[in-house]
């Protein structure tokens, strides 16, 4: 059993990378711009 056989045991491979960019840095991202945003506020309670 290889790696080769691994990737293409399931049928959605193409998800992985995907899932890899989007935990990696989009999901990131919009929690670093969020959290910037909210403690620059004025009020924040």
């Amino acid at each position: 059993m290889d790696a080769s056989f691994l990737a293409a045991s399931y049928s959605a491979s193409f998800l992985s990378p995907i899932l890899v960019y989007t935990i990696g840095w989009i999901l990131p991202i919009a929690t670093f711009a969020f959290m910037l945003i909210y403690i620059e506020r004025e009020d924040i309670a």
